[in-house]
């Protein structure tokens, strides 16, 4: 004699669209958790761009303060080994007294942009911008024989 097993009507299971159900919650839950995930990824990396190039830019900006005012001039390049992900601009204008709101600081104020960017020129840009001034008596030193 076979018995074959029966179904009762308080029996508990799963029907298949129950399943399918809670399947498609779950998807649209990792869906949801991946994409914050990525943006979390984005932000951070933007941070950590801005934080580098802002350090990047302080050390550059230190150098051309360490030149001599009539040697401030427009420049590019790289940062060399130790972020040779990242290229730099720098554009030097000088203020008269017009821009400057000064009277008599014509050729005495320089306007300095220093740019940085990722290397391909892929976003973001980070800028600084600084104001030089020529240190009084350095004109009888560079005239100076």
């Amino acid at each position: 004699m076979c018995i074959v097993p029966t179904c009762s009507a308080d029996s508990r299971g799963f029907a298949l669209m129950e399943l399918l159900l809670a399947v498609a919650i779950l998807a649209a839950g990792c869906l949801l958790l991946f994409s914050v995930q990525a943006t979390n990824a984005d932000r951070a990396a933007e941070a950590r761009f801005q934080t580098r190039a802002a350090l990047l830019a302080r050390h550059k900006l230190t150098a051309c303060r360490l030149q001599p005012f009539d040697q401030v001039a427009d420049e590019a390049g790289d940062f060399g080994p130790e972020s040779p992900d990242l290229l730099w601009e720098q554009g030097v204008h000088e203020l008269g007294p017009e821009e400057s709101g000064l009277a008599g600081s014509a050729g005495w104020l320089k306007l300095v942009e220093l740019r940085v960017r990722p290397r391909g020129g892929r976003q973001p840009l980070f800028t600084v911008r600084t104001v030089l001034m020529r240190h009084p008596g350095s004109e009888a030193q560079e005239t100076a024989p």
